[in-house]
């Protein structure tokens, strides 16, 4: 079997079933949370993307310095042996570079089309609906867990009486009132609404190439994608 074709295989960073499963879905709770744990995956990969295509430039400009020199010849014998080695460490380390670029704009274009997708549930978002939508999500993740604890270890933890008590108080005592029946609590959570991704999301396409918005040259494109994922 050939090397290549077995290193072909590998994906770095995560593939779709764990972007939509184990990261928005699972992270979210409700419709709101996964929006948000959807914005804040595709900034974490915008700025990778960044960092990376930086590293990716800096690289090339090394490999040309060192072909330039060991081309000309004007260094040392040994200067010019170390230049090759150097070089040689250069390339590979481009290899890796590129494939981490292309697994990242992978993850990118899949947390943008979720986000798409979850703002077109959510629709405009108004201080006051946010609000709302964080003081729900926040419900939901101290009732589940509240749930785990139970589940886990049959009793509540520290932190979810902490989480519990540092809500509003009509929050707090309707949570309260909720935590008193067990059973209940836990077929809600058994029962409750599954929140999935879609998996046949409409492809999409940037406003902006994306390899315009990693350019470094025009600070403007930063502006503009910052307006795009909120």
């Amino acid at each position: 079997m050939n090397l290549r074709t077995l290193l072909d295989d590998h994906q770095t960073g995560m593939p779709q079933f764990q972007d939509d499963y184990l990261v928005t879905t699972r992270a979210g709770g409700t419709l709101y949370g996964q929006y948000k744990q959807s914005l804040r995956e595709l900034y974490k990969r915008f700025r990778g993307l960044r960092e990376l295509t930086s590293n990716n430039a800096r690289l090339q400009i090394d490999i040309e310095e060192l072909e330039w020199k060991i081309e000309t010849g004007q260094e040392s014998d040994f200067e010019l042996k170390r230049c090759k080695v150097d070089l040689k460490e250069k390339i590979m380390l481009m290899e890796e570079s590129e494939r981490a670029i292309r697994d990242t704009k992978r993850e990118f274009m899949r947390f943008y089309q979720q986000a798409a997708y979850l703002k077109g549930k959510i629709g405009v978002l108004t201080d006051e609906k946010r609000h709302q939508l964080d003081m729900d999500m926040w419900e939901f993740k101290i009732k589940e867990m509240a749930v785990i604890d139970w589940i886990s270890s049959g009793r509540l933890r520290n932190s979810t009486f902490e989480f519990l008590h540092s809500c509003p108080i009509k929050m707090k005592t309707r949570i309260a009132q909720e935590l008193q029946d067990q059973d209940k609590l836990v077929e809600w959570y058994d029962n409750k609404e599954e929140l999935h991704i879609p998996e046949d999301l409409p492809k999409l396409e940037l406003p902006i190439n994306i390899d315009e918005i990693l350019s470094l040259e025009d600070k403007k494109h930063d502006i503009k994608i910052i307006s795009i994922i909120k």
